[in-house]
């Protein structure tokens, strides 16, 4: 069910732009400075990072709800709200991952360079509460646990594919993984770090996944790729210089720009 709603919501939101009457449908615009980058959870919460590397956590109706700044840790490159109970902050200039509790407060801090692990691009958290990171001077996807155990290590992915991921994102969702390279694709592991295959995704920088939808933005289109028949969906997104990032969550679409957040609402049936 949850998958046959998403893949209504994305039909929706093809009408309304189609229909120029998506923006009756606005819910609130909340006015922000110098803002960066949103990420959304499965409840709907929108999670915001300005330049200041402050996180600020807005609800379905654009209440903030929280929010949380470290000043001793250098630039937030990466925000993962897979689960609102575990929301995980990656700091690339420190290798450090902070994972805060639903009330945006520290629950732990890890150092991954302990693991020789420095600078890793990308990193996520999994299904099972561990946390997923590619290193890149290996070429494997790792996954390791609070205590700096890793679980799960793959292959060489010189090996298995030829090539050297740099990947700007990943995301775990119905247990795959998925990492982000915007030069070569979108690679495919399984919950075990085993690989799969690559697909000629390119210049995808990050996704959402909603069953067989895998949802990203390409230059100024919004794109909806359906894994089962392969079908592209094309939705055009606003055209203006200040316009940053678009997310799909439950009933709402956010739109960020660097001055404003809008969230509008979309019915799910």
């Amino acid at each position: 069910m949850k998958v046959i709603k998403s893949l209504i919501l994305f039909v929706i939101i093809s009408c309304c732009y189609a229909h120029n009457s998506i923006a009756q449908q606005l819910v609130k615009t909340i006015l922000v400075e110098n803002a960066r980058m949103i990420t959304t959870d499965e409840l709907g919460n929108v999670y915001l990072v300005g330049q200041d590397n402050g996180l600020t956590r807005y609800d379905l109706n654009g209440d903030s709800t929280g929010n949380f700044r470290s000043v001793t840790n250098g630039d937030l490159l990466w925000v993962d709200a897979t689960n609102p109970l575990r929301v995980l902050l990656y700091y690339p200039n420190f290798s450090k991952i902070i994972l805060l509790d639903r009330m945006l407060s520290v629950k732990n801090e890890l150092d991954l360079k302990k693991l020789s692990l420095f600078n890793p691009p990308a990193v996520g958290m999994s299904a099972d509460g561990r946390i997923w990171v590619y290193d890149f001077q290996t070429a494997r996807l790792k996954k390791i646990d609070d205590q700096l155990n890793m679980t799960h290590i793959g292959n060489d992915m010189r090996i298995e594919s030829q090539t050297v991921p740099r990947p700007s994102s990943l995301i775990e969702k119905e247990s795959k993984v998925y990492l982000c390279d915007p030069k070569n694709g979108l690679y495919t592991f399984d919950r075990f770090a085993s690989y799969i295959n690559t697909m000629e995704i390119k210049n995808v920088s990050r996704l959402q996944a909603f069953g067989s939808q895998l949802i990203y933005r390409n230059n100024d289109s919004l794109m909806a790729y359906d894994l089962k028949t392969l079908s592209l969906k094309t939705i055009p997104l606003p055209i203006q210089n200040d316009f940053i990032d678009v997310r799909i969550e439950r009933s709402r679409l956010y739109f960020l720009y660097k001055e404003k957040l809008e969230i509008y609402n979309v019915p799910e049936e």
